[in-house]
């Protein structure tokens, strides 16, 4: 009985001396992990599990080691090791999860990074890997929680508040997507990819001004981003500045052959800048290298329709109806184009068409109205325009159109109603002209130092158009300069309030 309880006694003491032995190894390898001496950590970690088979944690480093080693079969085979030897610890769900997506195994990750969450909530890596994932995925609702419980926890992470971003404009919510875009880049000013997403954010918003400067800063940070150059281009040729457009997309072109999307832009561009030609030319060239591009198709039968070459612009269009049963935009021009050369039966149907690919295409309900109109539809017409009207209710033309229908129809009270509202809208579309080139006019006099005359131009803006939240912002910057400061606040605040977004695009770049 002696001797076995002393047997006894050293087997625990060299089991103690063993788990010593491994603690110091597991220590010394995380300590050259960390230092990125990655063979030397792999052979402390490896001794460790060799003195300890049932302890998770050398088998989790040693899955980090061989993922800095870019050895994934070998770090998930290390992870899934740590986890048969702790099934519940959370960071080996997470870093098996992270190499089996490297590895193309998205749906058995997506799972690991669910486990790793649910098992501790507030490990950020796991909420952010499967946000990311999921975006990746393209399941924009599946990654917003997860992401948003990401940026609780680490609220400054430039590529959490990057894919938040980005997850939530894909869900239409674009005044939180600008805000953790902005944070993203205030937390990461170098990081382009979020500055690009910034960029065509601000676009979304109709700001131009503001998305040609993230745009410009993208390209600038990383001028290997295509995809900041090219939305640049396109970017400035919306904003009106066609020359430089048209020099930024052919210089993308000329260096990156074979992206297609430069293409698309410069035909765009050069369409836009009335240089029919040469867009005909781009899209021709486009097809050539893409021919089942349902966009270049489309975009050649505008500019062939532009050059008043209707047979040629019906084929490109009916080429783009047949290649892409989703764009609601090819049968709309296509009915355009059928309309103009007279052939009613055959335009109501592509405008039906277009109408079932989008039923909220307002354009498409209101010439569906006029065509119906001219065939002695009335009540077709009519029921075209009314929808028209409820999709957008500020189309003079659709309210003009109404009132002759009812009109001739007998119903003068409500036809009368309808050309009053018809004439308002007139009114008002006339006015926001007059103050967007009242706005232009400002800053031409304030680029020139005349901020006397800017002011009085931004005072006429708002005067014209009271809801323009730009001609406000101008002026409260106008009158700002000029130490007005409390009128300056006033308009400031109504910017805001009638545009959000705003408040959020004035941080500088």
């Amino acid at each position: 009985m002696i001797s076995i309880a002393f047997g006894l006694v050293l087997c625990l003491f060299a089991s103690a001396e063993a788990a010593k032995d491994a603690s110091a190894l597991v220590a010394e390898g995380e300590k050259l992990l960390g230092a990125g001496q990655l063979e030397d950590a792999r052979a402390r970690l490896e001794q460790a599990a060799a003195l300890e088979p049932g302890w998770a944690t050398p088998q989790l480093l040693l899955g980090r080691v061989h993922e800095a080693r870019r050895a994934l079969p070998a770090a998930a085979a290390a992870y899934e090791r740590a986890l048969r030897a702790d099934p519940d610890l959370a960071e080996g769900h997470d870093g098996l999860g992270f190499v089996l997506g490297q590895l193309g195994q998205t749906a058995d990750a997506v799972s690991h990074f669910r486990r790793a969450a649910e098992l501790k909530p507030d490990l950020f890596e796991a909420h952010y890997h499967l946000g990311a994932t999921l975006w990746w995925t393209r399941d924009y609702a599946g990654a917003r929680p997860a992401l948003e419980a990401a940026v609780r926890l680490k609220p400054a992470h430039p590529e959490a508040l990057y894919y938040l971003g980005m997850s939530l404009r894909q869900l239409g919510e674009l005044l939180p997507a600008l805000e953790n875009l902005r944070r993203a880049v205030a937390a990461a000013p170098k990081l382009a990819p979020a500055w690009l997403q910034l960029g065509v954010t601000l676009q979304q918003f109709g700001d131009m001004g503001g998305a040609v400067a993230s745009l410009r800063h993208a390209a600038l940070l990383d001028p290997r981003l295509v995809d900041a150059r090219n939305a640049l281009g396109l970017a400035l040729s919306l904003d009106g500045q066609s020359d430089e457009a048209i020099a930024t997309l052919r210089e993308l072109v000329a260096q990156n052959g074979d992206y297609l999307p430069a293409r698309q832009n410069l035909g765009s561009a050069l369409m836009h800048a009335g240089k029919l030609e040469e867009a005909i030319a781009v899209y021709t060239d486009l097809i050539a290298r893409s021919p089942k591009s349902a966009e270049a198709h489309y975009n050649l039968g505008l500019a062939l329709k532009q050059k008043d070459d209707f047979a040629g612009a019906e084929a490109s269009l009916r080429r783009a109806v047949e290649l892409d049963p989703a764009l609601p935009d090819p049968p709309y021009t296509l009915g355009v184009v059928l309309w103009q050369t007279g052939r009613l039966d055959e335009a109501a149907t592509a405008f039906r068409e277009a109408t079932a690919r989008r039923p909220g295409y307002a354009d498409a309900h209101f010439m569906l109205g006029t065509v119906l109109q001219q065939q002695g539809d009335a009540k077709g017409a009519e029921e075209a325009f009314r929808r028209a009207i409820r999709i957008a209710p500020d189309s003079a033309e659709a309210h003009l159109s109404l009132a002759q229908v009812l009109r001739r129809r007998g119903a003068a009270e409500a036809a009368s109603a309808e050309l009053h509202e018809a004439e308002r809208l007139r009114q008002k579309k006339a006015d926001q002209q007059a103050a967007t080139f009242a706005v232009d006019l400002g800053k031409r006099r304030l680029a020139t130092h005349d901020l006397a005359g800017a002011t009085q131009s931004f005072r006429e803006a708002v005067r014209l158009a009271p809801d323009d939240a730009q001609a406000h912002l101008n002026l409260a910057r106008a009158l700002e300069t000029l130490g007005h400061k409390d009128e300056a606040r006033t308009h400031r605040e109504e910017a805001y309030r009638l545009a959000p977004y705003l408040k959020l695009a004035q941080a500088d770049h």
